[in-house]
């Protein structure tokens, strides 16, 4: 192949971003201040993306350690009711008829039968 011609093949990131297209265009001229312009309009737009994609991580972190704290509060609220002397406390209070039993529960011995 001569190097008259040689042909290189389009490489869309590095031919816009680097600007080799304006050197294959012949009127580089009149299409650099449009090149320029488009080229800040999608740095605009691509810094404000991640912008408002930080912004969201930012808030969604901030509504995980409230509920975070708010489940932990929670917890420790229902484990302390949860202890038998509040459950009988509580009993008491709703004026319930159940009482404690006075034996306590006997274990019972399956024996396997064969057939």
């Amino acid at each position: 192949m001569s190097e008259t011609k040689q042909t290189r093949k389009f490489n869309f990131a590095s031919d816009i971003l680097g600007g080799q297209i304006l050197s294959r265009l012949k009127t580089v001229d009149q299409y650099f201040i449009i090149y320029l312009f488009c080229l800040v309009i999608a740095f605009i737009t691509f810094t404000l993306g991640v912008e408002k994609t930080q912004m969201s991580m930012r808030r969604n972190q901030r509504e995980l350690k409230n509920l975070k704290a708010d489940y932990t509060a929670k917890a420790a609220r229902l484990q302390y009711l949860s202890k038998r002397n509040e459950v009988e406390i509580r009993l008491q209070q709703h004026e319930s008829k159940l009482v404690k039993p006075a034996d306590p529960a006997k274990s019972v011995k399956l024996v396997k039968r064969y057939n």
